[in-house]
């Protein structure tokens, strides 16, 4: 538009005008395909042929319209940038600027000077805009792929857990029922203290369970040890226990803790030891855990059987500045050695922050490594806006010094822009410095009122050589006054700025093209501004955003761990009370009580991998086969109807898992005779129904609540609610309790 006032003001013949607006359409047109490629992907495909054919419209039309073309060059050089390889695209654009020199080089000194600075500047705001707008673009696109890797993550995180914590106990279930299998024939009174022992371990799992779904756990080093010399002793292993290590800063006691427990599980997996040492002591400044068995050669490692468990230990340990060490010995035995370094007494409570913050370090923080300089865009956005704002600097300056000052009013002029520029800079990158969060009116009204100073006042004494930079302030009044108000100013400013300069005896095309400059510049101040400050937030946002998608996927493996685990675990508990009831006076029902215990024990290990992955899906018909099944086990009538067809996959989940957590707290709180479980067909969707008897006599009848310090009934309405469902729980006024989900399919589906 600018350049055409120019045309326009030497009145050409009407073709050289035809000629001169297909020419600055044509020009538009290929510099927003090379700015924007998203707008015409296919033209972008042949950008290096459509950038040959701008550079013929730039420069072939001088030959007609001479210095009033001069301004398509510059754009011709942003799209070198845009469009070539920076080893190629920054000498051209060099080459652009040193073009303008030599357009200009028969007319003054200071014309050829403001139109080099010109040269360069309006590329920078063109390739600043485009490039600007391409960050967001992508920043806004990996967002996604940024949470889902921070997930990822996570679930290896929890896997690793879970591995840590359950892997024992469930090892040492399995390992004491099949002990006490064995001894109910020969030793009743033996096998019913295995059993309290295992009752013992699976009330300690469901305590572990909840510790690692809330996100935090401390385990104790002598109480694992005892736990393990008692156990190993019941399973003929001949065990020594070395404790010696005294009292330990609760992170390094639960990190040996959790090597022991990870030592002896796969000691228990994968040899067949007769022997085992446990020591535990301090050498030096630091903390020694020995685990050591004979079993090395008496069974072959499965391979990679032990590479998880130990790969993550050691990870673990390392954050706390020690080393893991496992391999046979001379003496053909199996070795596990973990050395952790003790905080001293002065640094204590400060190594132990930063030790729980690294142990802690994929719980709080995203899973994701950035990728390169993780300050590259936030930097690139304020170097480009501040090369900008300079730039802007120095081309008015050149207009002031048009006007020949005397030397002192040249000195004033000059310092009176600089300071405008300051000013600037700190209203531009406002959001970089904390004392403007906690100062904002202050920032806002004293910096326009500073700079409105400073654009008037000199004029009282510099007189027409002070045009002050009004595109900075019609910029800042768009970046701190509400919209209305900006364009009010920006207006307002502009007109004063023209009937400044009209006084001062500018012509009309010097009129329109200071009022088109000032309405440029305080865009451009506005956009390139707004534009540095949103690519940081982006930038930094994503850390959050991960953060966000880790903690929304810790509660649905809080919430998974809760509704597949807790059930399993309860019916081992429950069943080990019926066995050691039933262990005197029918040991054979007993042994078959025992049987499964086991099949719940190894199923309770693939529920593991199956939240750790985060890929169940559950069958309502099995649930309820199983649930007929146990209950009949525990002398509870079950009459069970389930055949309501084939039902999506996400809500049969759903309805299987609120059939388990109904029937675990029912377990739990009633003293149920008889239960019904009914699925059925509905006019909109499926509606799954549970009822027992077991309300009366129960002193906390019903599902767990937040209340009672459980997650059962916030945990099942999340889920139904998920499929567009509606759960409801309570007694019914027969006396019974009823718990009941309908889900409407077609909305569920959709």
């Amino acid at each position: 538009m600018i350049d055409a006032v120019f045309i326009w003001a030497e009145n050409p013949p009407w073709w050289e005008r035809v000629v001169a607006l297909l020419g600055f359409v044509a020009i538009l047109g290929l510099q927003l395909g090379h700015s924007f490629p998203q707008l015409l992907p296919g033209v972008y495909r042949y950008r290096y042929a459509t950038w040959s054919l701008q550079a013929v419209l730039a420069y072939a039309p001088l030959a007609l319209f001479g210095y009033a073309w001069g301004g398509m060059t510059e754009f011709l050089t942003a799209s070198s940038v845009l469009v070539f390889p920076a080893v190629i695209g920054w000498p051209l654009f060099g080459a652009g600027v040193l073009t303008c020199w030599g357009l200009y080089s028969g007319r003054d000194a200071n014309t050829v000077l403001y139109n080099v600075v010109e040269g360069a500047l309006i590329p920078l705001i063109v390739i600043g805009l485009s490039r600007m707008s391409d960050m967001i673009v992508k920043l806004h696109r990996s967002r996604e792929e940024l949470s889902r890797l921070a997930v990822a993550g996570e679930r290896l995180r929890f896997a690793r857990d879970l591995h840590d914590v359950l892997g024992f106990s469930l090892s040492a279930i399995s390992l004491k029922c099949e002990l006490a299998y064995r001894l109910l024939a020969d030793a009743p009174a033996k096998a019913n203290e295995e059993l309290g022992e295992v009752l013992s371990t699976s009330r300690k799992a469901l305590a572990d369970v909840r510790s690692v779904s809330r996100g935090y756990r401390e385990m104790s080093l002598s109480g694992e040890a005892k736990a393990a010399v008692s156990m190993l002793s019941a399973a003929g292993i001949h065990t020594t226990l070395k404790f010696e290590v005294g009292q330990l800063p609760a992170v390094v006691d639960t990190v040996l803790a959790t090597a022991l427990r990870e030592g002896l599980t796969n000691m228990l997996r994968h040899s067949k030891a007769e022997k085992c040492e446990i020591r535990a002591e301090r050498v030096g400044t630091g903390a020694v855990l020995t685990l050591a068995n004979d079993g090395i050669g008496r069974v072959r490692l499965p391979k990679g059987g032990t590479d998880g468990g130990l790969a993550a230990l050691d990870c673990r340990i390392r954050k706390l500045g020690g080393t893991l060490g496992h391999g046979a010995d001379d003496q053909g035995w199996f070795r596990l050695e973990a050395v952790v370094p003790l905080p001293d007494q002065a640094g204590e409570d400060r190594g132990a922050d930063r030790v729980a913050a690294a142990d802690t370090d994929d719980a709080e923080r995203p899973s994701v490594q950035p990728q390169g300089h993780r300050d590259l865009v936030p930097r690139a956005a304020t170097a480009i806006t501040l090369a900008v704002l300079v730039g802007y600097f120095f081309a008015y300056s050149l207009i002031a010094m048009s006007y020949r000052p005397p030397f002192g009013e040249a000195v004033v002029t000059e310092l009176c822009i600089f300071a405008t520029l300051v000013i600037q800079l700190a209203v531009s990158f406002q959001w970089r410095f904390a004392w403007s969060a906690r100062h904002p009116r202050l920032l806002s009204h004293g910096a326009l009122a500073a700079m409105l100073l400073l654009q008037c006042v000199p004029w009282s004494f510099l007189g027409p050589t002070w045009l002050g930079m009004p595109g900075f302030v019609a910029g800042s009044a768009l970046l701190m006054l509400p919209t209305a108000a900006g364009w009010g100013a920006v207006a307002a400013l502009t007109v004063l700025t023209d009937i400044v300069f009209r006084q001062v005896d500018g012509t009309l095309t010097d009129l329109i093209y200071e009022t088109a400059y000032t309405l440029i510049c305080a865009l451009v101040v506005f956009g390139l501004s707004r534009m540095a400050q949103l690519a940081s937030e982006l930038h930094w946002s994503r850390t959050e955003i991960a953060r966000l998608a880790v903690t929304t996927e810790r509660l649905r493996f809080a919430r998974d761990l809760h509704d597949l685990l807790g059930f399993s675990l309860s019916a081992i508990t429950l069943k080990c009370e019926l066995v050691r009831r039933l262990a005197q006076a029918k040991p054979v029902q007993a042994q078959a009580e025992l049987t499964e215990v086991l099949q719940i024990a190894r199923q309770a290990l693939a529920d593991v991998r199956t939240v750790a992955e985060g890929r169940q899906r559950m069958s309502l018909t099995a649930e309820a086969e199983s649930a007929t099944a146990m209950l009949a086990g525990v002398g509870i009538r079950a009459t069970v109807d389930t055949d309501c067809g084939e039902l999506p996959g996400d809500v049969e989940t759903v309805l299987a898992t609120m059939l388990r957590e109904g029937l675990t707290n029912m377990l739990r709180h009633s003293k149920a005779a008889h239960c019904e479980i009914t699925a059925e067909r509905t006019a909109a969707g499926v509606r799954l129904t549970l009822v027992n008897d077991g309300v009366d006599g129960c002193a906390a009848p019903g599902l767990d609540s937040k209340v009672n310090g459980g997650s059962g009934i916030g945990n099942l309405t999340t889920r139904v609610n998920a499929v567009n469902g509606r759960l409801e729980a309570g007694a019914r006024p027969d006396g019974r309790f009823e718990l009941k989900a309908e889900v409407e399919l077609l909305a569920a589906a959709s």
